[in-house]
């Protein structure tokens, strides 16, 4: 059955990989990072299950690794065939947090990577401001699955939050057929709960072209 393609899509990535692919949070403990990163999606979307894990790195620089794996094994089987990926169930993300925050301050090399991490991720539907409804038309299928070249899939929106001694968080927003009225509204509105500050040039406009086979991006400016 054919399905009918959205017109248009603002697609919102925070931030570029020359900027490090994240808003940086700051020093703040695992569990402070991941109440505020909860706070956003409970209350500006409709998100799936978060899928969270800890990860160790392989660095030789990084001595305490052996002794770091002992002790999240004893609490997380690692992942199937992964010895250094411990996955970790969405009801005991508070326990991973707690965990990870008694490794405080994270063994890091001089370039900068850190021992042990733990990351959170989810998938979302943006909800319509100050309503428990879903903004029309989030469904990657109304796109025909378009994927920008920033990684943004049309119709889909995603938040991934990383701790490594420092918090991070990775933003990919998708709004069908939103207009500059819409986003003037919409985009305060997710301002308000998020712990970082949107950026307002990393905003594009994407437009079904004639032959609705793709879609064509322009860059457009959102005050924040």
């Amino acid at each position: 059955m054919r399905v009918d393609k959205v017109r248009s899509g603002v697609a919102y990535v925070g931030l570029p990989m020359s900027s490090g692919g994240a808003h940086r949070l700051g020093r703040t403990s695992a569990q402070r990072a991941i109440n505020q990163w909860s706070d956003f999606l409970s209350s500006r979307t409709a998100a799936s299950p978060p899928l969270c894990s800890l990860h160790l790195s392989v660095n030789p620089q990084l001595g305490p690794g052996r002794r770091l794996a002992r002790e999240i094994g004893r609490v997380f089987p690692p992942t199937l065939g992964a010895k250094r990926d411990f996955s970790v169930p969405p009801e005991r993300i508070t326990e991973a947090a707690e965990l990870f925050d008694s490794f405080t301050p994270v063994p890091m090399t001089r370039a900068g990577l850190a021992a042990v991490s733990l990351s959170l991720g989810a998938s979302f539907r943006i909800l319509q401001p100050g309503t428990t409804d879903p903004w029309p038309e989030q469904d990657p299928a109304r796109f025909g699955h378009f994927r920008t070249p920033a990684g943004v899939t049309l119709g889909a929106s995603s938040a991934r939050l990383t701790m490594d001694g420092t918090a991070s968080m990775s933003l990919l927003l998708s709004v069908p057929n939103a207009s500059d009225q819409d986003l003037a509204v919409l985009v305060p509105w997710l301002q308000e709960a998020l712990p970082l500050r949107l950026s307002a040039k990393h905003w594009t406009r994407w437009t079904l072209t004639a032959d609705e086979r793709s879609y064509r991006g322009s860059r457009i400016i959102v005050p924040v």
